[in-house]
């Protein structure tokens, strides 16, 4: 093994190492349950989503009239 690898080893072992293991796996779980969680939402309940579209293109087109 090289030497570049047993300094990753070393550091995959260190409490460095751990936190940023399980940051990554936290990480990666959250953004799988929004993904999962989105995906879902848009197939059971399109009228929302509508919903929702039609109240942000509101706000945006109030901001963006030419009068303050």
């Amino acid at each position: 093994m090289s030497c570049r690898g047993r300094r990753f080893l070393r550091f995959l072992e260190s409490e460095r190492g751990q936190a940023l293991v399980e940051s990554g796996l936290l990480l990666a779980t959250l953004l799988g349950s929004l993904a999962v969680g989105g995906t879902w939402l848009m197939r059971t309940h399109p009228e929302l989503l509508r919903a929702l579209d039609a109240q942000i293109r509101g706000s945006y087109f109030l901001l963006s009239l030419p009068f303050p």
